[in-house]
């Protein structure tokens, strides 16, 4: 059965490579914000069915664009040898998209949640840089593995079995934040 599914799913990659990516990671962000809200900060019955289905509009429509489209535009300019020596030059310039995609994502998650200017510098401040170190933690590695060994059309597949729980975390902090708690209670700023 699970040889059939990925036989499927790999068939699809192929064709459609931007929509399977689209609906994988939406599907990542759903359970990723679930085990989020009900593992991390045990919301049982209190769960926010809002802020999962909000996640799973950005895992979709933000995050999956945006890693299909950096992962592509690496392999356009350094081709798509899976070589040490070029893995490390694609590495450096995924690692630049890592905190344009952090920053994007903290600002449309506030947006998406009519979250003021205020608060969202507040965060952007506060938050953001830990959330980009965090990042970087997991993203240099996995991708260092990910572009040596994996092929490009499986990339954000198995990059997403990754990114589970990477979004466990993306999705408490960029709701929670990291440092501060609660930003509602921090001097004064409101969202």
């Amino acid at each position: 059965m699970v040889k059939m599914l990925l036989r499927w799913y790999s068939q699809n990659l192929m064709k459609h490579q931007f929509a399977m990516n689209m609906v994988t990671t939406g599907t990542v962000f759903f359970v990723g914000d679930i085990l989020s809200q009900q593992v991390v900060a045990k919301k049982g019955k209190q769960h926010d069915t809002e802020r999962t289905f909000r996640s799973v509009v950005m895992g979709t429509f933000y995050s999956a664009p945006a890693a299909t489209f950096a992962h592509n535009l690496a392999d356009k300019v350094f081709g798509p040898s899976r070589s040490p020596k070029i893995a490390i030059k694609k590495l450096g310039m995924l690692s630049l998209f890592t905190p344009i995609n952090i920053l994007g994502y903290v600002i449309l998650n506030n947006l998406l949640q009519s979250k003021s200017t205020d608060y969202i510098i507040h965060q952007i401040r506060n938050d953001v840089p830990t959330m980009i170190l965090a990042g970087y933690c997991l993203a240099i590695p996995t991708q260092f593995i990910l572009l040596t060994v994996v092929p490009l059309r499986h990339r954000v597949l198995l990059g997403n079995f990754v990114r589970v729980l990477w979004t466990v975390y993306l999705t408490h902090a960029s709701n929670i934040g990291t440092k501060t708690g609660n930003l509602k209670q921090i001097r004064g700023v409101e969202g």
